[in-house]
C-alpha cells in the first residue's frame, strides 16, 4: 500500500487513506489560484478494520472537500508551511488536512482518512 502522496498523518495510521499533490497554479487576470489535481500525483489505501465503504469517502471528498480546497486556493490562502485547512465531515467519521508544506504556493499537500470512531466513543466513556 502506497500513502507517498498528500499529507498523511504522523502519529497514527488511518484505516483509510486518500492522498494527493495538487498543484495550485495562478488563475490568469485573478489574485487567486486553481486547484488542479494529475492523477499520477495521488494514493489511497484502504486497512482491514476499515468502517465505511468507498464510495462514501470519496462523495465526501468530490462533494465537500475539493470544492471547499478550491474556494481556498481562489482566495489565495496557501503560502507557508503553516497555511493548513483542516475539514471534517458532518458526522465527523472523515477528516482531511491540507498545507503548502512551504513550497512557496505552487503545490498542496492533501490528506483525507477515515477517523477511527471506536477510538472516539472509547474515549468519550
Amino acid at each position: 500500500m502506497s500513502h507517498e502522496w498528500g499529507n498523511y498523518p504522523e502519529n497514527f495510521t488511518p484505516k483509510m487513506y486518500w492522498g494527493a499533490k495538487a498543484i495550485l497554479q495562478r488563475d490568469i487576470g485573478k489574485l487567486g489560484k486553481t486547484l488542479d489535481l494529475l492523477p499520477d500525483r495521488q494514493s489511497f489505501e484502504r486497512m482491514d478494520g476499515s468502517q465505511t465503504d468507498e464510495d462514501t469517502f470519496f462523495n465526501w471528498i468530490n462533494t465537500k472537500v475539493l470544492p471547499e480546497l478550491r474556494h481556498h486556493a481562489r482566495e489565495n490562502h496557501f503560502h507557508e508551511w503553516n497555511d493548513l485547512v483542516t475539514i471534517q465531515s458532518e458526522d465527523r467519521s472523515f477528516m482531511c488536512q491540507a498545507t503548502p508544506k512551504n513550497s512557496g504556493g505552487e503545490y498542496l499537500y492533501i490528506g483525507c482518512w477515515e477517523v477511527d470512531l471506536s477510538e472516539k466513543n472509547s474515549e468519550s466513556e
